[in-house]
C-alpha cells in the first residue's frame, strides 16, 4: 500500500537541489507534489494529476503576499495540503566581518522567516483538519560550528527552535514537526567552497529518501529529527 497516494504536498526550494529530489520521489509514490521556486511564473491552469506528480508554482518565501497567494492557490485547487517541506534556503559564507547586512538580511528573511511564514500557513490548516506533517531541512551547521558560516549558522539554529516549538504546539491537535538535518549534500550551497569534494558528500537523493520516510508515516508516529550524513562523517 502506497501511502503518499492523493497527498498535497508542498516542497518549497523544489527546482533544483535537495527540494527537486524531494519532489521527484515523493511524486514518484503517489504525492501531488507543490513545487515553489521564485523562477516559475504562473500558477499551473491544470491540477489534475494522476498518479502522482510535480506541479511548478511560483513563490518567493520572504513575501507574505506570494506565501498567502500560493496557500490560497492550494486551498482552491485541492482544498487542503498534507505535507509541507520546508527546504528553500540560502547561504553567505566568507569572513564574517565582511557580511552585509544586506547579505545577512538575505539569508534570514529566506531561511528562518520564509519558513516561519510557510509553516504558520500550513499549521494553520492542517490544525484545522486534524492533523499534517510540516517537514523542515535543517543543517549539520546548526550542530557542527564551522567558520566563515555564521549567519548560515545562525539561520538553521533558528530552524531547529522553530521545529521543536511548532512541534509542541502541533501535537494536540496531530501537526507533526520534523528536522531533517543532512551533512554536506552534492548541491550548489556546497559549490566553490576549499577543502570540500563533492565525493565525499551526499547526494540530494540521499536527502530525499529520509524526507520520504516521515512523510509517509502515520500521524501517530512522532518523529522529532533525523540526522543524515556522509560515510566519513558530517562533512
Amino acid at each position: 500500500m502506497n501511502l503518499m497516494n492523493g497527498k498535497v504536498v508542498i516542497v518549497t526550494g523544489g527546482a533544483r537541489g535537495i527540494g527537486k529530489a524531494v519532489a521527484r520521489l515523493l511524486a514518484a509514490h503517489g504525492a501531488v507534489v507543490v513545487a515553489t521556486s521564485r523562477k516559475a511564473r504562473a500558477f499551473p491552469s491544470r491540477t489534475a494529476v494522476g498518479g502522482g506528480g510535480v506541479l511548478a508554482a511560483p513563490l518567493d518565501v520572504r513575501d507574505e503576499k506570494s506565501v498567502l497567494r500560493l496557500f490560497a492557490w492550494v486551498d482552491k485547487s485541492f482544498g487542503h495540503v498534507d505535507v509541507l517541506v520546508n527546504n528553500a534556503g540560502i547561504g553567505v559564507f566568507k569572513p564574517f566581518e565582511k557580511v552585509s547586512e544586506r547579505e545577512a538580511r538575505d539569508v534570514l528573511d529566506t531561511n528562518v522567516l520564509g519558513a516561519l511564514l510557510c509553516a504558520r500557513e500550513a499549521f494553520r490548516r492542517m490544525k484545522a483538519r486534524g492533523g499534517g506533517r510540516i517537514v523542515n531541512v535543517g543543517s549539520v551547521a546548526d550542530h557542527v560550528p564551522l567558520p566563515l558560516n555564521a549567519v548560515y549558522a545562525a539561520s538553521k539554529h533558528a530552524l531547529r527552535g522553530l521545529t521543536a516549538s511548532l512541534n509542541e504546539e502541533g501535537k494536540a491537535h496531530g501537526v507533526r514537526v520534523t528536522l531533517v538535518s543532512p551533512g554536506a549534500t552534492s548541491t550548489e550551497i556546497w559549490e566553490g567552497r576549499k577543502g570540500f569534494s563533492s565525493k565525499d558528500m551526499l547526494l540530494p537523493e540521499d536527502v530525499a529518501e529520509s524526507v520520504l520516510d516521515v512523510a509517509r508515516r502515520p500521524l501517530r508516529v512522532r518523529i522529532d529529527e533525523v540526522r543524515v550524513l556522509p560515510p566519513k562523517g558530517v562533512l
